[in-house]
């Protein structure tokens, strides 16, 4: 009688134990940081000032972005002033596949400042449609280390789609 007491108060109270553990700690999902190690360590390989300049403020977004799932006012706030460097940046691109990457990556971050939660399915079909157009662009790049960004990008905006 006494084993079945123990055993039913047990399984009674096991679950609170279990509910009461801490949750896992914050921090970007597995699948994030690989290619952002990636974009990151290479951009001492970028040669061209302006470019390096799109590419450091891309990388400073990111690093707010895989901080949390959803933004905050704060964030937005650390975000604004990097996002401003990369689209003035893009504005002056001349080169017409460089522009269409450059400008899809501008339109996924665009959705993504202004709906800092939950994105609705129109900034979510947007951001697929950029993204393809990024998928796309690959094939045009010929520098392997352009590539290897690009690369990483696509795939930081590929896992930020299927966690939204």
């Amino acid at each position: 009688m006494r084993f079945r007491n123990a055993l039913l108060a047990l399984l009674l109270v096991a679950p609170l134990g279990l509910a009461a553990q801490a949750p896992p700690p914050a921090g970007p999902p597995a699948a994030l940081k690989g290619p952002f190690a990636a974009m990151q360590a290479n951009l001492n390989r970028v040669p061209n000032a302006a470019e390096r300049e799109r590419w450091e403020a891309n990388v400073a977004m990111w690093t707010v972005k895989m901080k949390k799932t959803v933004l905050e006012a704060d964030d937005l706030d650390i975000m604004r002033k990097p996002f401003a460097t990369m689209k003035a940046n893009v504005a002056k691109i001349t080169d017409a596949a460089e522009k269409e990457r450059w400008d899809a990556n501008v339109a996924m971050w665009e959705v993504v400042m202004a709906a800092p939660g939950k994105v609705a399915k129109p900034g979510r079909d947007a951001m697929v449609k950029a993204l393809d157009t990024i998928k796309a662009n690959l094939a045009k790049i010929r520098v392997a280390a352009e590539r290897e960004r690009w690369d990483a990008n696509r795939e930081m905006w590929t896992v930020t789609l299927r966690l939204m």
